[in-house]
């Protein structure tokens, strides 16, 4: 028995030393894949049993994972939607006689180009398509197969400026324009991935013809005399100044709006009305002077397109400006190439055509410095009564003395050139605004002209 057992092993030993060294041969040894990803085959050249195994990378699957002698698989390769390149290995084994033989299978794949777009899909607070001067809100919606980014040329906030692959709503608060031209909001979106990507631009346009000064924001716009002018009236108050609903108070220097109750202009202290119509100023207040400072002729022709109480780069009408845009002015030859004269006067109805916002708000008369009262002339809009105003100017027009011709008897009046708005016309396209002489002491609106337009 014993000799049986000696016999057996020595003729299984023999039989591994006879079994054939392991061959493995691989059709192909890298492979590389698109984006998309999909299936390749290798054919297996092998004398045994061989097995297949993929890495742990998670995109490679194998089909079959075993076989003996030649055959083949397939390699499986899952869609690329990162922004980067992938690699992946297959190992092939072969045994045989206690020995392996390893091929490795390396595999590439690349990834999708970045590929977005901006779809703007609501303005709020828009200005017909554009955002409006005075700020909003912009939607839009971002479609991106990769991870995005995006940024604006111009101050704005974003609720989210990135994302991953997908679709994202993002909202853009724009706050006010500071400038008075449109200005263009710029945006892009960057979408790019390892295998290139684009850059996609959009352009939103905010409107201008906004002012903020002292708190308080202005609509302005560029009239076609091609100077910017404010359409609405000012209404600041300048420091130490408090208005005034007091027509017996002739020193006030500032005095609330008027309005039409009853029959009869009133002051109104509605911060309404305080916004719609502005204050009332007698003009060395709207000049920037404290009253009593214009005492000579030379200090009064001295003022002439002077800031005053107007925004930095901006001044009081020179009566220049006045006849530039409506065309006649009190002892000024008519200027028939003005913007808004209608042949006749300076047009209410085509400056407003344009976005002037004229009305005959009314004003404070005070004839001179011997009177103690002033009177509070029409400041109604309605049209149904004659009604009619004053708006301050800064161009000299006039000066008389207590005594006549007498300097040294001391001033009486002075006299600029200022608007002056009247529906005393049969129709509303025929009421006027042309340049008139306004008493230095008179209480009257402010619309302030732009300097160097």
């Amino acid at each position: 028995m014993k000799k049986f057992i000696v016999i057996l092993a020595a003729g299984l030993f023999l039989f591994a030393a006879c079994e054939p060294a392991p061959v493995l041969s691989l059709s192909k040894t890298a492979l590389e894949f698109s984006e998309a990803g999909g299936s390749q085959s290798i054919e297996v050249t092998a004398n045994n049993v061989w097995d297949v195994t993929p890495d742990n990378s998670g995109i490679v699957s194998v089909s079959p994972s075993s076989g003996t002698g030649n055959g083949y698989f397939t390699i499986t390769v899952k869609p690329n939607t990162t922004a980067s390149f992938q690699s992946a290995s297959v190992s092939v084994v072969c045994t045989s006689r206690g020995e392996t033989a390893r091929q490795t299978v390396s595999i590439s794949q690349l990834c999708p180009a970045g590929s977005a777009s901006i779809k703007i899909d609501e303005i709020v607070n828009a200005d017909g398509e554009k955002v409006s001067a005075s700020g909003g809100v912009i939607k839009m919606t971002v479609t991106a197969n990769a991870p995005w980014t995006m940024f604006c040329v111009g101050d704005v906030e974003f609720n989210v400026s990135g994302g991953d692959a997908g679709t994202t709503a993002v909202e853009v608060t724009v706050p006010v324009n500071p400038g008075l031209e449109d200005r263009d909001l710029y945006f892009q979106l960057s979408c790019k991935t390892a295998a290139g990507g684009v850059d996609v631009s959009a352009v939103v346009v905010q409107a201008g013809g906004i002012l903020v000064y002292a708190g308080e924001t202005y609509k302005v716009k560029k009239m076609k005399d091609g100077k910017w002018w404010m359409t609405e009236n000012l209404r600041y108050v300048p420091n130490g100044r408090t208005p005034s609903s007091d027509a017996g108070n002739v020193l006030a220097g500032i005095y609330y709006p008027l309005v039409y109750e009853n029959g009869a202009a009133v002051f109104s202290t509605s911060s309404a009305d305080i916004k719609e119509r502005g204050y009332l100023y007698q003009s060395e207040v709207a000049l920037g002077l404290s009253l009593g400072d214009i005492t000579t002729e030379e200090k009064a022709k001295a003022v002439e397109g002077r800031q005053g109480i107007c925004p930095e780069g901006w001044h009081v009408p020179t009566k220049a400006d006045i006849v530039s845009l409506v065309g006649k002015s009190v002892g000024a030859a008519t200027n028939p190439e003005a913007p808004y004269y209608d042949g006749a006067n300076g047009s209410i109805a085509m400056l407003n055509a344009d976005g002037f916002n004229m009305h005959p708000w009314g004003a404070v008369t005070i004839n001179d410095l011997t009177k103690t009262t002033g009177t509070l002339m029409g400041a109604l809009k309605g049209y149904e009564w004659l009604a009619s105003g004053f708006y301050c100017g800064s161009s000299f027009a006039s000066i008389t003395y207590n005594t006549k011709d007498d300097p040294g008897s001391g001033i009486k009046n002075v006299m600029f050139t200022g608007f002056m708005p009247m529906t005393n016309k049969a129709t509303e396209a025929e009421y006027t605004c042309n340049g008139s002489n306004v008493g230095f002491r008179s209480a009257a609106s402010l619309r302030c002209v732009k300097d160097n337009n």
